[in-house]
């Protein structure tokens, strides 16, 4: 973000770009529903693990594995824009977050359409609920410009 932005604009940016990648979240799970509908049901009579245990825990694991790096990630850049007094390195930390959270919900994408995995939402949702986690805080952003203003 360039030097002498006021505060305000850089968090609406910063609200815009979280809101854009929020819904990118829900477009997956739209997508599965048009183009599988009969994987969205709400019964749950299916196992868990269906019929490739293998396949599922290790999803499951990568999943979890980028939704924590997410948040690892997303903090490290704040303290570091805090640090230096770089606004631009919460946008950064804000867009690397919320797209390693997009990860699990790529996996869940992929479990539904190349495992027909009836449970792909729980994927879906813990990316959403990563990018939720992200949501841009005006105090982040204030931290790392007190100096300039």
């Amino acid at each position: 973000m360039p030097k002498g932005k006021p505060i305000n604009v850089e968090y609406q940016t910063l609200l815009v770009t979280w809101v854009a990648l929020l819904m990118s979240q829900v477009f997956f799970f739209i997508l599965v529903r048009c183009i599988k509908p009969e994987l969205v049901t709400t019964s749950t009579s299916f196992p868990f693990l269906s019929n490739k245990p293998l396949i599922i825990f290790v999803f499951a694991g990568s999943a979890l594995i980028f939704f924590f790096l997410s948040q690892v990630l997303s903090r490290q850049h704040i303290r570091r824009a805090i640090q230096d007094q770089d606004a631009a390195c919460v946008q950064t930390g804000l867009i690397i977050g919320c797209a390693l959270s997009e990860v699990p919900s790529l996996i869940g994408v992929l479990l539904a359409f190349a495992f027909d995995y009836p449970y792909f939402y729980l994927w879906i949702a813990l990316g959403i609920f990563g990018v939720l986690l992200n949501f841009p805080r005006k105090g982040s952003l204030d931290a790392a410009t007190y100096k300039r203003n």
